[in-house]
C-alpha cells in the first residue's frame, strides 16, 4: 500500500515516466508508414509517441500521371528522426503530380515537420535503402542495421524491457530483484530534481 501511495505521489509531483505518450503526430494521406521506432507499422493514422527522440519510416504513395496514364507511385523508404515533448506535430509532404515529380522527390525528398503553432520542427532525414530486389524486405532488421551504422537519422538501440535499469541494484545472479516496485520508485526518485523530490516527500508525509 505504501508503494502504491508513493507511486501516486510521484505522478502527482509531475514526474514523467517513459511509458507516458505525449507527442501526437498527424500524417498526410500520401505517407504510408513502414516503421515506428523500429517496429513495423502500416497505414497513416495519427500516432501517439513517447516524449523524447522518435524515429519513423514511411513511403510516399499516391496516384501520379505518366504519358497520359495514371499509376501508383511509391517512393523509397524515408526515415525521419525528431525530438519533441508534449507537442502536436504534423508531417507535411508536397503534392506530386507526374512521374518526373516522383523521380525528383526520390532524389531529394521534401519533408516538413511543424507544430500546432506552425513553427518548423528540426529533424534529421535519410532513406532506408536496399540494393537489388525490393520484395520481401525485413524492415525491422534493416533498421537495426541502419541504427547501428550511426548515420544521420540513426537512433540509439532501445534497451529491452527485461534489461536491468541503470541505478537499480541487481541480484547476485545479475537479475532484477523481486521488489520491482521499490526499485522503480527509488530509480525515479533519483532522476527527479530537488523541487520534485520535495513535493514527493510532502505527499508521502500527508498520508
Amino acid at each position: 500500500m505504501k508503494f502504491r501511495t508513493a507511486l501516486l505521489a510521484l505522478m502527482a509531483c509531475g514526474l514523467s515516466f517513459p511509458s507516458l505518450a505525449d507527442v501526437n503526430l498527424s500524417l498526410p494521406y500520401q505517407a504510408e508508414l513502414v516503421l515506428v521506432n523500429g517496429v513495423e507499422k502500416e497505414g497513416n493514422q495519427p500516432l501517439v509517441l513517447p516524449n523524447g527522440v522518435n524515429q519513423i519510416a514511411f513511403t510516399y504513395r499516391d496516384s501520379l500521371r505518366e504519358n497520359g496514364d495514371d499509376f501508383l507511385y511509391t517512393s523509397d523508404v524515408i526515415i525521419v528522426k525528431f525530438t519533441a515533448d508534449d507537442e502536436k506535430l504534423h508531417l507535411q509532404l508536397p503534392k506530386l503530380r507526374t512521374g518526373m515529380d516522383g523521380k525528383n522527390f526520390n532524389k531529394t525528398p521534401q519533408v516538413t515537420l511543424v507544430n500546432d503553432a506552425g513553427d518548423t520542427v528540426v529533424f534529421k532525414q535519410d532513406k532506408l535503402m536496399k540494393a537489388g530486389l525490393q520484395f520481401g524486405r525485413d524492415y525491422e532488421k534493416e533498421m537495426v542495421t541502419y541504427n547501428a551504422s550511426g548515420k544521420v537519422a540513426a537512433v540509439a538501440p532501445v534497451v529491452p524491457v527485461s534489461a536491468p535499469i541503470p541505478g537499480i541494484p541487481q541480484a547476485k545472479d545479475g537479475t532484477q530483484p523481486r521488489n520491482v516496485a521499490e526499485n522503480m520508485l527509488n530509480y525515479w526518485y533519483e532522476q527527479a530534481d530537488e523541487v520534485t523530490r520535495a513535493r514527493f516527500k510532502a505527499k508521502i508525509n500527508q498520508q
